[in-house]
């Protein structure tokens, strides 16, 4: 009875949104799949891949699998594509309570008020893990009791989600003195891992190098500073941080929390204003957002609508 309640909101939800009668039979085809693959049951990832993606990944290929043979490679190819704004659409709606990534910042996947950065990591994974078992290698102790290694250090990293850190995170993540953090970190940003804000005392902050990050972090920040210029620098700091913390993903517009209504409309229409943002897609429910192309690593090409 649960299973035909779900499947039939699912479908009345599928045909409510603006398309093709086409658009809404795939959307209801995507959705009754996702229900599958959630209804499985298969293990969790580990902490190094949240439970939305893995579960993104198994409908990936459940539909290649299902699908092969069934419809054409151009109707697959545009299911593919139209997943990554559908996923974050049904995900929260199919997902049960608790399932999900980021128990470190304390969200929770299945819920739509979610920060889409629990649900996928902003690094990209494979440049850091080359970076750790190369030059970090040479540069940092190995040995155990050591406090920071490259066995240590990318637990770190992950939980900076691409956003800025003082030293004295750092120093009290690794429980060392604050010397041997700033000898550390100077280190890392003179290897290329870590990047400097350029301000001095209190106000020194570090932050992951864009090549291990899935948006374009420092072209971002410097745009979104002169987009946002009459709010107090520290929020529009962190409102870039919070949208490099999506990895590129796509989000819905009332998960970006902490603001209050009025201020986070306006702020949003000044980001889509200089095409920073754009409209993945539109419902009753309001507007799934993501970062136009040139923000994100590898979409220079895609031409903002």
């Amino acid at each position: 009875m649960q299973g035909h309640r779900l499947t039939t909101g699912v479908w009345e939800g599928a045909r409510s949104w603006p398309g093709t009668d086409q658009e809404n039979l795939d959307r209801a085809l995507v959705a009754g799949l996702l229900l599958e693959v959630i209804l499985d049951g298969t293990e969790s990832p580990d902490h190094h891949q949240s439970q939305g993606r893995a579960v993104k990944a198994r409908l990936q290929h459940r539909l290649a699998t299902r699908l092969a043979g069934r419809v054409t490679l151009d109707h697959f190819r545009a299911l593919i594509h139209n997943l990554d704004s559908w996923f974050p659409h049904y995900y929260p709606l199919l997902a049960p309570a608790g399932a999900g990534g980021g128990r470190d910042q304390g969200w929770d996947c299945s819920r739509p008020e979610a920060h889409p950065a629990s649900c996928r990591s902003p690094l990209r994974e494979e440049v850091l893990e080359a970076w750790l078992s190369g030059p970090a290698r040479e540069m940092l102790p190995s040995r155990p009791h050591r406090k920071v290694s490259p066995a240590l250090l990318p637990d770190f990293l992950r939980r900076t989600r691409g956003g800025m850190f003082r030293i004295k995170d750092f120093e009290s993540y690794f429980g060392i003195d604050r010397k041997t953090a700033w000898e550390y970190l100077q280190k890392l940003q003179a290897a290329g891992l870590l990047c400097h804000n350029g301000e001095r005392s209190a106000a020194v902050r570090y932050c992951l190098a864009d090549r291990f990050l899935r948006v374009r972090a420092a072209a971002l920040r410097r745009q979104m500073g002169e987009t946002l210029g009459d709010l107090p620098r520290p929020l529009a700091v962190q409102a870039a941080d919070w949208l490099i913390a999506t990895g590129g993903e796509a989000f819905w517009e009332n998960q970006w929390q902490g603001w209050p209504d009025r201020q986070r409309r306006k702020i949003i229409a000044a980001l889509q204003t200089a095409r920073i943002l754009r409209v993945a897609a539109r419902t009753s429910g309001g507007q799934l957002l993501r970062l136009a192309g040139q923000w994100r690593q590898g979409n220079e090409d895609e031409k903002f609508p």
